[in-house]
């Protein structure tokens, strides 16, 4: 679940807010109680953690998105600007058109090889992330089965000994 920061603070209290709730007319000072344990805190703020990382991811990739495209232009552009300068240089030196037209060939197969080697890599970085997230979906599983039988084993302890 996302949500905003926003609505994060509205649901819970700043620290200068929750200084509001100490009461001062008593001789000890008092304090609201927003958890009952140390395992609530880890959770909330953990919670908020993820959730701030979730959000804003897209953001990251795009950022790095919009850099990497721009840097496949920048090297785009090189070629389209030396263009001119290279045809008037290749065209003095009077190449056979068999020797081009072969010189074609070559490079089409070794573009065409190339092509073929990104969507081979392609396939499989998301073989790969699939394959993480299968995995991770498993140890969750097994890690909600195993903090299950813990709870129920220290369940069953309890009542032994309270016979």
């Amino acid at each position: 679940m996302q949500i905003s920061d926003a609505k994060a603070n509205d649901l819970k209290k700043s620290e200068w807010e929750s200084l509001a709730d100490i009461d001062l007319d008593k001789n000890k000072i008092q304090t609201v109680k927003k958890y009952s344990s140390v395992c609530d805190i880890w959770k909330d703020n953990t919670h908020k953690l993820i959730t701030k990382i979730e959000y804003q991811t897209p953001t990251y990739l795009q950022a790095y998105s919009q850099v990497h495209a721009e840097f496949l232009h920048s090297i785009d552009n090189s070629f389209g600007t030396y263009y001119i300068w290279q045809k008037q240089h290749f065209d003095k030196m009077g190449i056979n058109q068999k020797v081009i037209n072969a010189y074609e060939k070559l490079c089409d197969s070794g573009t065409n090889n190339i092509l073929e080697l990104m969507n081979a890599y392609a396939n499989y970085k998301k073989f790969q992330a699939d394959l993480i997230i299968d995995y991770m979906k498993i140890g969750n599983n097994y890690l909600s089965w195993w903090t299950d039988m813990c709870g129920k084993t220290m369940s069953f302890w309890n009542s032994q000994l309270n016979r």
